[in-house]
């Protein structure tokens, strides 16, 4: 018998024919085994549902069918089918040819939702023999898909500090799914000025957005997501001190009289922003011997970097006079001299 010129059906099952159970005509189990094969990768039985995953299946028919006769139609049941060419007659079924070999190869993407999958493969010209597959989707763990590799807990709040926020995603992630969308609950992302920016995954898979820090002392919550999964950090603004501080008077030579008053200004200054408004600034006065001399009145705090009070000598005896101001919560100082003349 020349099994190559019989109709298709025929031509697959035509060294089987006696398999066949004499009640409905159709190949039991064990009968489809020894005609088409349905495997997965590395025999595995489970994809987590994230939605991008994959698995490799392959169907291999038996028996050297011809060439013609080769295509494999696959069907899931769940999950989607990335392979082939998409089929005229069923809904969500790939057509794959079969190599010289045999063996017909396609991918099944999982579900985003936890569950199961039947994978289906059957010849096109003998849809009567079908084998299947059963593939879990099971719960994906987020730090699979994303999670932050750099995430700074605190900055100060200073309106200019940078502080940036890397996401590393599963390589596995198609084209179309690697941006990374960054929000946050304070401050906002360079150089946009936005709370809210999308970056796209580099070839190393990461993606980085820089947060510029406000000038509140706060704690703002940074979120990633891509792909549906959400990891969130957090940081604290801080409150943003002095590099420098100068201090200027109104009457660098003042009389050394009940009377006089001298107005004091204080600027706080940074290399990057500017110091927290509400920072408390110190002053003080002493003589060339270190004696602390006089009063201060109208203390005001930080405002845009700036501060000031009023200096009351409140002596009568002529000298030189070194005010001293700091800042709380830094040892960075900055002084100006007056001197105080007699009558």
């Amino acid at each position: 018998m020349n099994i190559r010129r019989l109709a298709p059906a025929a031509l697959l099952l035509a060294s089987l024919a006696a398999c066949y159970d004499k009640s409905d005509y159709s190949p039991t189990a064990a009968q489809v085994d020894r005609i088409l094969v349905l495997t997965a990768a590395n025999d595995a039985t489970s994809l987590p549902a994230d939605g991008f995953s994959r698995l490799r299946l392959e169907a291999r028919l038996l028996g050297d069918p011809d060439f013609s006769k080769r295509t494999v139609v696959f069907t899931t049941s769940n999950g989607t089918l990335d392979g082939g060419t998409p089929g005229t007659n069923c809904t969500g079924c790939r057509l794959v040819p079969a190599d010289g070999s045999g063996r017909a190869v396609i991918d099944l993407v999982s579900s985003q939702l936890v569950g199961s999958a039947v994978v289906t493969a059957s010849p096109q010209d003998a849809p009567g023999i079908t084998a299947s597959l059963a593939i879990n989707f099971g719960p994906a763990a987020p730090n699979e898909t994303l999670q932050f590799v750099a995430a700074p807990d605190r900055a100060p709040a200073d309106g200019a500090t940078l502080s940036t926020f890397t996401a590393g995603i599963s390589p596995s992630l198609p084209p179309g799914s690697r941006n990374v969308t960054f929000q946050t609950t304070a401050g906002a992302f360079a150089p946009a000025n936005t709370p809210t920016v999308q970056v796209s995954a580099d070839a190393g898979n990461l993606a980085s957005a820089d947060l510029v820090s406000p000038r509140q002392i706060t704690t703002a919550r940074v979120s990633a997501t891509v792909n549906g999964v959400t990891r969130e950090a957090s940081i604290r603004f801080e409150r943003a001190l002095p590099n420098v501080i100068t201090a200027a008077v109104d009457l660098p030579i003042a009389p050394a009289e009940a009377s006089t008053k001298i107005h004091v200004t204080a600027t706080l200054l940074r290399n990057v922003g500017t110091v927290t408004d509400g920072t408390v600034v110190t002053f003080r006065a002493a003589r060339e011997d270190g004696t602390s001399l006089g009063l201060f009145t109208n203390v005001t705090t930080t405002t845009n970097g700036a501060a000031a009070a009023d200096f009351l000598p409140n002596t009568t005896t002529p000298g030189t006079v070194k005010i001293t101001v700091g800042a709380e919560g830094t040892s960075v100082t900055g002084t100006v001299q007056l001197v105080l003349t007699g009558s």
